[in-house]
């Protein structure tokens, strides 16, 4: 029996795993390549799961929330690094942000729940 051990297969075989799990494959013109940052779905991301934090946001900033919102986070993600901004969000004006809710071990917390289940409808 023949096996494939070439990287590309490899990188294949987890991007099929990863995307039959629920993750959703980026779009290259998505990518900041300057800031290593898809800015435009994460932002999509807070605004459409976290919806009251943002409008509490939003009624300070207006117009420059996004750009501002990057600014913040993009620090974060350099003085604390991704897996801790993953785990526990990062702080913008008073508000914790999520970029991401992970299925919960049980179903007690229905709010936790619900969070989780709006991610995998993106």
């Amino acid at each position: 029996m023949a096996t494939q051990t070439k990287e590309q297969a490899f990188k294949a075989t987890i991007e099929s795993m990863l995307l039959d799990a629920g993750w959703v494959k980026g779009v290259r013109q998505d990518w900041d390549v300057e800031r290593a940052l898809f800015a435009e779905p994460a932002i999509a991301f807070m605004r459409d799961t976290q919806p009251a934090q943002w409008n509490k946001v939003r009624a300070l900033h207006k117009g420059d929330l996004e750009t501002r919102t990057v600014e913040v986070l993009l620090k974060e993600l350099n003085n604390k690094g991704s897996l801790h901004v993953l785990r526990h969000g990062f702080k913008f004006f008073g508000q914790t942000f999520r970029l991401a809710y992970f299925k919960p071990v049980h179903g007690i917390n229905e709010d936790a729940l619900k969070r989780f289940q709006r991610t995998k409808s993106r």
